[in-house]
């Protein structure tokens, strides 16, 4: 059985994160291939646990989730809801789990290949649904693109901006890959820069350069790529052509302006342009300075807003469909979290989970010594780090 296992993850173990990918959009429904990609990499850990604890790729992952885990751990002596941090901070432990499922499944050169090809497949579908729908939304379609039009209405369009950009590292690579064989698939390249735009989601924005500037290091650090300048010219042309239809829709005008209103020097307007969140982040630095070593608890925010707010306050008076009676309630809870990661943070764990995360951070930094990494292991380490931080940016952005 233990042969078998190992065999098997490392044959069609890449089939269960492409399903992981693929159901990103479909709300929770990625909790079932993390659930089971969490059993088997228990299972292996069970199995082979001086295999797997002594693998190089494996090392530094455990450090890194002990930085954010231990923090939650010491939130619970507070907790302002124990039932509901303890809850999170057990179920968080499938994440390392699945993570090192990951990297098992992803160590041989044919699974990545495959794994590569897939989730280039999966994400330009995502790419051709969003850029259709927005499309469809600011006018009729073309006679041409209409036959497509259904894929704007099956892949949900909520989220698809911020995972799009989480994965877009991945994503340049295997379009780079394309190239070498395909000189085409350059033209392709803004349209997925394109989709992310017109999500209108700014942390996607800003994932979106930073993931470029990722690409950028795999190419020059380990690949060794050699750039031509016509190359270089094709793409700056391209991706200035592509930018320049983007920024034409009404819809992405309408978020920029209400963008730049961060830098009015004007409350109101920096409120408007954060969506309403300045009062959130007061709050969020209120029960910071009440709770400042170990926080309230992870998910305890929603517990404790209504504490430090008056009963008028906008999002208290919030108002939502109730799925089972379609009627219109009031809230009576606000915001299930800060809205920003820091503070949240900060709040659910204190400065002790500050501190854990800045030093996973950090810690990943100063050992991305790249010249030095094995290129396998550097494979595996690349993709599993992608994957996991998937996983957590959906524990942050849907499990509330």
């Amino acid at each position: 059985m233990k042969q078998n296992l190992f065999s098997w993850t490392e044959r069609f173990g890449w089939v269960l994160i492409a399903l992981f990918v693929a159901v990103q959009p479909f709300r929770n429904t990625f909790e079932l291939p993390v659930a089971l990609m969490a059993i088997f990499g228990l299972l292996l850990v069970l199995l082979e646990p001086r295999r797997i604890l002594t693998n190089d790729a494996i090392k530094p992952l455990i450090f890194i989730f002990a930085c954010l885990w231990i923090p939650m751990v010491a939130s619970l002596t507070d907790a302002v809801n124990f039932s509901r941090a303890m809850q999170t901070t057990l179920v968080f432990l499938r994440f390392p789990l699945a993570a090192i499922f990951t990297i098992y499944a992803l160590q041989s050169s044919p699974s990545r290949a495959r794994f590569l090809m897939m989730l280039g497949v999966v994400l330009s579908f995502f790419v051709l649904g969003k850029v259709i729908y927005v499309i469809e939304v600011e006018q009729s379609l073309p006679d041409v693109v209409s036959r497509w039009a259904w894929l704007g209405h099956v892949i949900p369009q909520r989220g698809v901006g911020h995972i799009l950009a989480v994965l877009s590292p991945i994503y340049f690579y295997w379009m780079w890959k394309q190239v070498q064989h395909r000189q085409w698939v350059l033209l392709a390249t803004p349209v997925y820069a394109m989709a992310i735009l017109l999500s209108g989601a700014r942390v996607a924005w800003i994932m979106l350069l930073v993931g470029f500037l990722l690409l950028l290091m795999q190419m020059f650090w380990m690949e060794r790529t050699q750039w031509r300048w016509k190359t270089v010219f094709t793409l700056v042309l391209i991706w200035g052509v592509a930018l320049g239809i983007t920024l034409q829709y009404s819809t992405l005008q309408q978020r920029i302006e209400r963008t730049a209103g961060l830098f009015s020097g004007n409350y109101e307007k920096a409120n408007t342009a954060t969506s309403l969140r300045l009062p959130i982040w007061e709050v969020s630095i209120k029960v910071a300075k009440d709770h400042l070593i170990n926080g309230i608890g992870p998910r305890g925010f929603r517990y404790i807003y209504p504490d430090y707010v008056p009963k008028d306050d906008y999002w208290m008076r919030m108002q939502n469909v109730d799925k089972s009676t379609g009627k219109t309630v009031l809230t009576q809870t606000g915001p299930t979290h800060p809205h920003q990661l820091l503070l949240e943070i900060l709040v659910e764990t204190g400065i002790i989970g500050v501190f854990g995360y800045l030093a996973a951070l950090v810690f990943k930094c100063i050992t991305l010594d790249v010249s030095s990494i094995d290129c396998h292991y550097a494979h595996q380490r690349s993709y599993g780090i992608l994957c996991q931080f998937l996983v957590m940016h959906h524990m942050v952005a849907d499990c509330r």
